[in-house]
């Protein structure tokens, strides 16, 4: 999603071409490390979006609630830009340099947003009475121009970068990198991500994400991801992955 500082200045950084636009290749055979995280990004921002254009300037209770969900949602996006500089952004230097540099372009202005998300919400957390829908409205349409501008940007890595990562690596390659990436992540921020990650995926998505980790994790802390999965899931979808665990789970 995001990266690390470069030469080139934000405002001269291309942006997304015509061409661009066109849907990634489809190739569902390989790994790709993006698809879930940004389908749980594009979830997360949409629903944040969302709350804090309709939070009532009068609730505070509220307000604090749509807020607090801002901030988690800026700590996601910082997490995921660091990720992807330390891991993904050298796995695609290693073989074909400068094919990161454009993202990595984008990273820096990513990274300087969230920052000003984070006063603007600050600024409406302390405001009062009239004053604090002006700084919601503000925080909204700043918040609304973020989420636009990760939209294409997320997309531009999918379009661009797999193919390189595809051509270079293997899916055991790549797969070692994604691992290498999840093992650095907090445990408590993992958890929080599941928060998104499972609603956003589609039904195959989910159950091979959690037969995945069934296989890796204690039965203790595979049994929280099923808390997880309760009260974020729609009950049909709820119903659907536990069907899909106990066959798994069946002897052949």
């Amino acid at each position: 999603m995001l990266e690390t500082s470069t030469t080139q200045d934000a405002t001269t950084a291309p942006k997304t071409t015509d061409s661009e636009f066109a849907a990634p290749a489809a190739t569902p055979q390989r790994w790709d490390g993006y698809r879930d995280i940004h389908k749980a990004l594009r979830l997360f921002m949409c629903d944040t979006l969302t709350r804090v254009g309709r939070a009532d300037p009068g609730d505070a209770q509220e307000v604090g609630l749509a807020l607090a969900q801002v901030g988690e949602l800026m700590d996601l996006c910082e997490l995921h830009v660091r990720d992807e500089n330390a891991f993904i952004h050298p796995a695609l230097e290693r073989v074909q340099p400068g094919s990161a540099a454009r993202i990595a372009a984008e990273h820096v202005t990513h990274l300087e947003s969230i920052a000003s998300l984070r006063d603007l919400a600050a600024f409406a957390a302390n405001a009062r009475d009239d004053a604090r829908g002006a700084a919601l409205f503000r925080l909204y349409h700043a918040l609304a121009l973020f989420v636009a501008e990760n939209f294409e940007h997320m997309h531009a890595e999918e379009a661009t970068h797999n193919p390189v990562l595809w051509a270079h690596y293997s899916d055991a390659e790549l797969v070692a990198i994604e691992h290498a990436l999840v093992a650095s992540i907090p445990p408590e921020a993992m958890v929080k991500a599941l928060h998104w990650f499972l609603p956003a995926m589609n039904a195959p998505e989910r159950l091979a994400m959690l037969s995945g980790m069934r296989a890796g994790m204690p039965a203790p802390a595979f049994q929280g991801v099923l808390d997880i999965a309760r009260r974020t899931l729609a009950p049909a979808d709820h119903a659907k992955l536990l069907r899909g665990l106990d066959a798994a789970a069946q002897p052949a």
